[in-house]
């Protein structure tokens, strides 16, 4: 009955309104796409005019084109594939949202549109990206800059407490087969963490740990389950417990804190470079074997011996 229901709500629910389906957007380019946008918008809002006049800055990519409006009434992004994309769809993106003076709703400015054009099967469609998960940090930096122009010192900081509790979520809730996306939306975690002021040695240590978690990328089926488990585990859920419990601490909590989560961190450092040296142990072995049977399909002397 609910299924029922749900085809029925779909059919009369206009083209524009019905959520993108989400694996044609997981990929990643598509991805770079979407941090390329928050990227910007952050160096946006860090160098914002001086008057709040209309605005539009455009940043060119060779797959991809971003344009960003700020205007009186509305902050307008525009996200453009272009020819040499390597994107799956070729696809247009606009996210125009109120500026919050104008029409908000609990405080954030009201989202007028958030759809995605491309083709598929020889046809144009249209799909709304407004509650993708993968939208959502753009969504948040968007509220972000329009809090920045009106000098709201107190939703900034709401915001960026906000975006980092979103990526927590984006991340445990987040398909843990994937390990390469694992990766990607844990740098998007380590990249909302400089908005608050983490001690370097942390920031330091978490970086290493994601250079071992990205070395393990190409073989990572090559480990054992539960070797997998934990390092799947570690991404999605150990580390941004961790630190988000961490930041939402007192700066004096923080202080006598600060030497466990180093410690802890470096643990997990040394499991996964434990795991990358195994994988390099494992590929000499294989590279010696490979050797091994060449060496039986190709050595003369050998052919000779079997004639």
């Amino acid at each position: 009955m609910k299924l029922l229901l749900e085809q029925v709500s779909s059919f009369f629910t206009p083209s524009h309104k019905k959520p993108i389906d989400e694996h044609l957007i997981s990929d990643s380019t598509t991805r770079r796409l979407l941090e390329d946008a928050e990227d910007l918008l952050i160096r946006i809002t860090e160098n914002l005019p001086k008057n709040n006049q209309n605005k539009t800055i455009t940043r060119k990519q060779p797959e991809w084109k971003i344009k960003v409006k700020i205007k009186q009434t509305m902050i307008i992004i525009t996200l453009t594939d272009q020819k040499k994309s390597t994107a799956p769809i070729n696809k247009r993106i606009v996210i125009r949202c109120y500026r919050k003076y104008i029409k908000a709703d609990n405080g954030v400015g009201v989202c007028k549109e958030a759809s995605i054009h491309y083709i598929k099967d020889g046809r144009a469609q249209i799909r709304s990206v407004k509650d993708s998960p993968l939208f959502r940090t753009l969504f948040y930096r968007i509220h972000y800059l329009d809090s920045a122009l009106a000098n709201d010192i107190t939703l900034l900081q709401e915001t960026s407490k906000a975006m980092l509790q979103q990526q927590e979520t984006l991340l445990k809730t987040s398909d843990g087969h994937d390990i390469l996306f694992l990766i990607e939306e844990a740098k998007r975690y380590q990249k909302l963490l400089k908005h608050f002021q983490v001690d370097p040695a942390i920031e330091n240590r978490l970086g290493r740990i994601l250079q071992q978690a990205n070395q393990l990328q190409d073989d990572f089926s090559l480990l054992d389950f539960e070797e997998r488990h934990v390092v799947r585990r570690m991404l999605r859920e150990d580390i941004p417990s961790l630190l988000h419990t961490f930041i939402s601490l007192t700066a004096e909590h923080q202080a006598a804190q600060i030497e466990n989560i180093y410690m802890t961190l470096t643990k997990m450092e040394l499991t996964l470079i434990d795991f990358n040296e195994k994988l390099e142990k494992e590929r000499v072995s294989r590279m010696d074997y490979l050797f091994q049977l060449q060496s039986l399909r190709y050595d003369r002397n050998t052919k000779q011996k079997r004639n």
